[in-house]
């Protein structure tokens, strides 16, 4: 038996897609949480209830992501998923908002946020560097199909090792629908199985115009190289890095947990 924690499902029309998110409740300020590549909503399960306590947390699912609706042109871009996030906003009545973003996630909040700064009023940077050295088409592996639902579960565990597991659960479920075949296959975008758009991203230039308080949060297990996060702290106004030990890349899966922790405290201040 699989149980969520509670939270309401919510769709918006946004430049021509219908686009889902979770709202995991809190009220105040918006808080939006963003998903990295192949990811979905359901990533940030145990952190955003942990977020509540700051505002009223919604987590998208990007556009060719989970419940949303893919691309008919393959417009998978930084910059479209930013656009997104706006008319997202705007459709909620948000002025501003807090943005929370993981990997690709996170360099779409800092589209955002360099681009309408008034827009933004904390940002919280996770474990992702601003440029890459990969091509957009140097993809890794990842299977198109799971035979059961634990199939799903073991290959988020393979890249999760830390994650509790109830968690894995929730994500396999979250990242899987039944398919034509018999069997599971990611909710994404096929897509994502041969490019990944945000390779050809530098946004190195776009750092000393994140003025708003700024926390960047690595796990010091990833392939994300501390001393280029270090970089993009000392290039932010008032950014500042903080280290998740024994953590991979996901964080929000990984270690729930620990990137709470910092977040919350950073989105209750002033």
């Amino acid at each position: 038996m699989l149980a969520t924690a509670e939270v309401r499902h919510g769709w918006h029309q946004a430049n021509d897609l219908r686009l889902h998110h979770l709202d995991y409740g809190g009220t105040g300020r918006l808080i939006v949480c963003l998903h990295g590549v192949t990811g979905h909503a359901w990533a940030w399960h145990h952190v955003a209830p942990e977020l509540a306590s700051a505002g009223h947390v919604l987590a998208f699912d990007l556009r060719g992501h989970g419940d949303s609706q893919w691309s008919p042109r393959g417009d998978y871009g930084s910059d479209q998923h930013a656009a997104d996030v706006v008319t997202r906003m705007d459709a909620l009545g948000a002025d501003q908002a807090d943005l929370v973003g993981s990997s690709w996630g996170a360099l779409v909040a800092m589209v955002v946020a360099a681009r309408i700064p008034r827009r933004v009023r904390r940002l919280v940077i996770v474990d992702v560097e601003p440029s890459f050295e990969q091509s957009e088409t140097d993809i890794p592996p990842r299977p198109r199909d799971y035979v059961t639902h634990d199939d799903a579960v073991a290959f988020e565990r393979q890249g999760n090792p830390h994650a509790p597991a109830d968690l894995l659960q929730a994500v396999a479920a979250g990242a899987t629908r039944p398919g034509s075949n018999g069997r599971l296959v990611p909710k994404h975008d096929p897509y994502f199985f041969e490019r990944w758009p945000f390779r050809s991203d530098d946004l190195w230039d776009l750092l000393p115009s994140l003025t708003m308080p700024t926390l960047l949060v690595h796990g010091e297990a990833s392939f994300v190289r501390c001393e280029v996060m270090q970089r993009m702290a000392e290039a932010i106004p008032d950014g500042r890095l903080e280290h998740l030990p024994d953590t991979t890349h996901v964080v929000p899966v990984d270690n729930p947990s620990g990137l709470a922790g910092h977040a919350a405290a950073f989105l209750a201040g002033a």
